[in-house]
Protein backbone atom coordinates (compact mmCIF):
# COMPACT_ATOMS: atom_id res chain seq x y z
CA UNK A 1 0.00 0.00 0.00
CA UNK A 2 1.32 3.12 -0.75
CA UNK A 3 0.94 6.18 1.50
CA UNK A 4 1.87 9.86 1.21
CA UNK A 5 2.05 13.05 3.27
CA UNK A 6 1.74 16.43 1.76
CA UNK A 7 1.41 19.51 3.97
CA UNK A 8 -1.83 21.45 3.56
CA UNK A 9 -0.82 24.24 1.26
CA UNK A 10 -4.41 25.37 0.04
CA UNK A 11 -8.01 24.55 2.11
CA UNK A 12 -9.34 22.69 -0.85
CA UNK A 13 -9.71 19.85 1.22
CA UNK A 14 -11.06 20.53 4.39
CA UNK A 15 -13.65 23.22 2.93
CA UNK A 16 -14.82 19.68 1.06
CA UNK A 17 -14.85 18.32 4.44
CA UNK A 18 -16.22 21.13 6.39
CA UNK A 19 -18.42 23.15 3.84
CA UNK A 20 -17.61 26.71 3.66
CA UNK A 21 -15.50 28.30 6.31
CA UNK A 22 -13.19 30.95 6.43
CA UNK A 23 -9.35 30.96 6.60
CA UNK A 24 -9.06 32.51 9.78
CA UNK A 25 -10.64 29.00 10.88
CA UNK A 26 -8.01 27.31 9.97
CA UNK A 27 -4.76 28.28 13.00
CA UNK A 28 -1.60 26.78 13.31
CA UNK A 29 -0.85 27.62 17.44
CA UNK A 30 1.14 26.14 19.48
CA UNK A 31 0.44 22.90 21.36
CA UNK A 32 -0.29 24.09 25.19
CA UNK A 33 0.72 20.60 26.28
CA UNK A 34 -2.10 17.87 25.49
CA UNK A 35 -0.13 15.00 26.78
CA UNK A 36 2.35 17.21 29.14
CA UNK A 37 1.32 15.01 31.95
CA UNK A 38 2.20 11.20 30.69
CA UNK A 39 4.05 9.32 33.36
CA UNK A 40 7.42 7.75 32.43
CA UNK A 41 5.49 4.77 32.17
CA UNK A 42 3.84 5.74 28.79
CA UNK A 43 6.72 7.60 27.75
CA UNK A 44 7.45 5.32 24.85
CA UNK A 45 4.06 4.98 23.85
CA UNK A 46 3.96 8.96 23.18
CA UNK A 47 7.17 9.20 21.76
CA UNK A 48 7.15 6.84 18.85
CA UNK A 49 3.94 8.65 17.39
CA UNK A 50 6.53 11.16 16.40
CA UNK A 51 6.52 14.82 15.98
CA UNK A 52 2.88 15.53 15.07
CA UNK A 53 2.83 14.91 19.76
CA UNK A 54 4.85 17.64 19.99
CA UNK A 55 4.87 20.17 17.51
CA UNK A 56 2.48 22.77 15.98
CA UNK A 57 1.30 22.55 12.50
CA UNK A 58 0.67 18.66 12.49
CA UNK A 59 -2.25 18.37 15.34
CA UNK A 60 -4.60 17.27 12.49
CA UNK A 61 -4.72 14.27 9.98
CA UNK A 62 -6.98 13.15 7.71
CA UNK A 63 -7.01 9.45 6.72
CA UNK A 64 -8.42 8.59 3.72
CA UNK A 65 -9.57 5.33 2.16
CA UNK A 66 -12.02 2.93 1.64
CA UNK A 67 -13.80 0.73 5.11
CA UNK A 68 -14.61 -2.76 4.06
CA UNK A 69 -17.50 -4.41 6.12
CA UNK A 70 -18.05 -8.00 7.20
CA UNK A 71 -19.31 -9.12 3.89
CA UNK A 72 -16.77 -7.69 2.06
CA UNK A 73 -18.43 -4.51 0.55
CA UNK A 74 -15.95 -1.61 0.12
CA UNK A 75 -17.06 2.51 0.14
CA UNK A 76 -14.85 5.18 0.42
CA UNK A 77 -14.32 6.64 4.19
CA UNK A 78 -12.77 9.50 5.87
CA UNK A 79 -11.40 9.74 9.52
CA UNK A 80 -10.63 12.87 10.64
CA UNK A 81 -8.74 13.02 13.73
CA UNK A 82 -7.35 16.32 16.19
CA UNK A 83 -5.24 15.44 19.13
CA UNK A 84 -6.28 14.63 21.77
CA UNK A 85 -9.19 13.06 21.06
CA UNK A 86 -11.25 15.02 18.59
CA UNK A 87 -12.99 13.03 15.31
CA UNK A 88 -14.89 13.22 12.61
CA UNK A 89 -16.23 10.02 10.68
CA UNK A 90 -17.47 10.09 7.25
CA UNK A 91 -18.24 6.97 4.76
CA UNK A 92 -19.23 4.54 7.56
CA UNK A 93 -22.39 4.93 7.33
CA UNK A 94 -25.05 4.29 4.43
CA UNK A 95 -25.63 8.21 2.62
CA UNK A 96 -23.54 11.16 3.70
CA UNK A 97 -24.13 10.42 7.31
CA UNK A 98 -21.49 11.52 9.83
CA UNK A 99 -20.60 10.88 12.90
CA UNK A 100 -18.08 12.83 15.21
CA UNK A 101 -16.80 13.67 18.67
CA UNK A 102 -15.55 17.49 19.49
CA UNK A 103 -14.37 17.08 22.52
CA UNK A 104 -17.30 17.57 24.80
CA UNK A 105 -19.88 15.55 22.57
CA UNK A 106 -20.64 13.11 20.21
CA UNK A 107 -23.36 13.82 16.76
CA UNK A 108 -24.88 12.01 14.39
CA UNK A 109 -25.01 9.26 16.99
CA UNK A 110 -28.30 7.50 17.05
CA UNK A 111 -27.68 4.09 17.78
CA UNK A 112 -25.69 1.48 19.77
CA UNK A 113 -23.72 0.70 17.04
CA UNK A 114 -22.84 4.32 16.50
CA UNK A 115 -21.49 4.82 19.72
CA UNK A 116 -19.03 1.80 19.44
CA UNK A 117 -18.09 3.18 15.72
CA UNK A 118 -16.82 6.38 17.44
CA UNK A 119 -15.39 4.99 20.11
CA UNK A 120 -13.42 2.92 18.77
CA UNK A 121 -11.44 6.39 16.95
CA UNK A 122 -11.53 8.18 20.20
CA UNK A 123 -10.93 6.14 22.88
CA UNK A 124 -9.11 2.49 21.49
CA UNK A 125 -6.53 4.34 19.53
CA UNK A 126 -3.15 5.28 20.81
CA UNK A 127 -4.03 8.72 21.53
CA UNK A 128 -7.15 7.84 22.83
CA UNK A 129 -4.87 5.67 25.27
CA UNK A 130 -2.46 8.79 26.24
CA UNK A 131 -5.69 11.31 26.56
CA UNK A 132 -7.29 9.42 29.27
CA UNK A 133 -3.71 8.96 31.09
CA UNK A 134 -3.81 13.15 30.81
CA UNK A 135 -6.78 13.18 31.80
CA UNK A 136 -5.91 10.98 35.39
CA UNK A 137 -7.70 7.88 34.23
CA UNK A 138 -6.07 4.68 36.09
CA UNK A 139 -3.28 2.88 34.46
CA UNK A 140 -1.32 0.31 35.07
CA UNK A 141 1.57 -1.68 33.27
CA UNK A 142 0.53 -4.96 33.50
CA UNK A 143 4.06 -5.76 32.31
CA UNK A 144 6.60 -6.23 29.48
CA UNK A 145 7.71 -8.64 26.76
CA UNK A 146 4.31 -10.72 27.24
CA UNK A 147 4.25 -14.18 25.08
CA UNK A 148 3.30 -17.53 24.64
CA UNK A 149 4.58 -19.85 27.87
CA UNK A 150 8.10 -20.90 27.08
CA UNK A 151 7.27 -24.24 28.56
CA UNK A 152 4.81 -24.91 25.83
CA UNK A 153 6.47 -22.77 22.72
CA UNK A 154 10.39 -23.46 23.31
CA UNK A 155 11.09 -21.72 20.07
CA UNK A 156 8.79 -19.09 19.91
CA UNK A 157 9.85 -16.41 17.45
CA UNK A 158 6.82 -14.02 17.15
CA UNK A 159 5.61 -10.63 18.96
CA UNK A 160 6.28 -9.89 22.91
CA UNK A 161 3.70 -7.41 24.00
CA UNK A 162 3.65 -4.26 27.05
CA UNK A 163 0.35 -4.39 28.13
CA UNK A 164 -1.06 -1.51 29.58
CA UNK A 165 -5.11 -1.62 31.65
CA UNK A 166 -6.33 1.55 31.48
CA UNK A 167 -9.50 2.39 33.13
CA UNK A 168 -11.58 5.92 32.22
CA UNK A 169 -15.04 7.20 31.25
CA UNK A 170 -15.77 6.95 27.21
CA UNK A 171 -15.39 10.55 26.37
CA UNK A 172 -17.54 10.27 23.57
CA UNK A 173 -20.51 8.69 25.17
CA UNK A 174 -23.17 10.54 26.87
CA UNK A 175 -23.44 8.64 29.80
CA UNK A 176 -19.66 8.46 29.86
CA UNK A 177 -19.46 4.68 30.99
CA UNK A 178 -16.44 3.66 32.54
CA UNK A 179 -14.50 0.87 30.79
CA UNK A 180 -11.28 -0.96 31.73
CA UNK A 181 -9.47 -1.57 28.17
CA UNK A 182 -6.17 -3.62 27.86
CA UNK A 183 -3.84 -1.93 25.02
CA UNK A 184 -1.14 -4.24 23.54
CA UNK A 185 2.21 -2.76 22.56
CA UNK A 186 4.54 -4.13 20.49
CA UNK A 187 7.84 -4.71 22.82
CA UNK A 188 10.02 -4.27 19.75
CA UNK A 189 8.95 -0.87 17.92
CA UNK A 190 6.28 0.45 20.75
CA UNK A 191 3.39 0.40 18.28
CA UNK A 192 -0.14 -0.60 19.94
CA UNK A 193 -1.31 -3.43 18.19
CA UNK A 194 -4.56 -4.11 19.54
CA UNK A 195 -7.39 -2.49 22.27
CA UNK A 196 -9.60 -5.38 23.84
CA UNK A 197 -12.36 -4.76 25.87
CA UNK A 198 -16.17 -5.85 26.92
CA UNK A 199 -19.33 -3.68 26.38
CA UNK A 200 -21.07 -4.56 29.58
CA UNK A 201 -23.59 -2.53 28.65
CA UNK A 202 -25.70 -5.34 26.78
CA UNK A 203 -27.49 -8.19 28.60
CA UNK A 204 -24.75 -10.50 28.01
CA UNK A 205 -21.04 -8.65 27.65
CA UNK A 206 -19.39 -8.57 24.13
CA UNK A 207 -15.82 -8.90 23.96
CA UNK A 208 -14.42 -6.14 21.31
CA UNK A 209 -10.76 -5.74 20.20
CA UNK A 210 -9.63 -3.30 17.83
CA UNK A 211 -6.07 -4.21 15.90
CA UNK A 212 -4.14 -1.57 14.31
CA UNK A 213 -1.16 -2.36 11.96
CA UNK A 214 0.61 -1.60 8.57
CA UNK A 215 2.26 1.53 10.61
CA UNK A 216 4.12 3.58 8.74
CA UNK A 217 6.86 6.40 9.78
CA UNK A 218 6.07 9.73 7.24
CA UNK A 219 8.30 12.87 7.34
CA UNK A 220 8.99 12.15 11.34
CA UNK A 221 5.62 11.14 12.52
CA UNK A 222 4.08 7.57 12.75
CA UNK A 223 0.27 6.67 11.65
CA UNK A 224 -1.53 3.55 11.53
CA UNK A 225 -2.42 2.15 8.06
CA UNK A 226 -5.61 -0.16 8.95
CA UNK A 227 -7.80 -0.39 11.69
CA UNK A 228 -9.67 -3.40 11.88
CA UNK A 229 -12.97 -4.13 14.35
CA UNK A 230 -13.35 -7.33 15.91
CA UNK A 231 -16.81 -8.25 18.18
CA UNK A 232 -17.04 -11.53 19.58
CA UNK A 233 -13.88 -12.60 17.58
CA UNK A 234 -15.66 -12.00 14.09
CA UNK A 235 -14.36 -8.65 12.18
CA UNK A 236 -16.94 -6.12 11.50
CA UNK A 237 -15.02 -3.81 9.76
CA UNK A 238 -11.84 -2.51 8.73
CA UNK A 239 -10.75 0.92 7.70
CA UNK A 240 -7.91 0.43 4.59
CA UNK A 241 -6.16 4.13 4.59
CA UNK A 242 -4.64 5.33 1.25
CA UNK A 243 -3.78 8.98 1.85
CA UNK A 244 -2.61 10.81 5.43
CA UNK A 245 -2.47 14.34 5.25
CA UNK A 246 -1.32 16.44 8.12
CA UNK A 247 -2.68 20.03 8.82
CA UNK A 248 -2.84 22.44 11.44
CA UNK A 249 -5.52 22.62 14.09
CA UNK A 250 -9.45 23.56 14.04
CA UNK A 251 -11.51 25.03 15.74
CA UNK A 252 -13.63 22.08 18.38
CA UNK A 253 -16.80 23.42 16.37
CA UNK A 254 -15.76 22.46 12.89
CA UNK A 255 -16.44 18.69 14.61
CA UNK A 256 -20.15 19.56 14.95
Amino acid sequence: MKFRLRTLMTLSLIWAVFGNMLPAQIRSTEISGPFDYIPNVAQRQLAVLGDRMRVSGKELTIYTGEVVDANGNRSPAQVIHQLPGLVRLAGFKPGQAVVSFDGQRASGVISSDDELLLETFVMDMPEGMLASIQASAAVRLLGSGFGPDPRNTPKYGGARYDIFDVTSAVRSRSDRVTRSRLYYFDSLTGLLQSTRYYDRSRPTPVKLETRFSEWRNIDGSTYPGRVDRYERGQRVLSFIVNAITAAPRLQPERFR
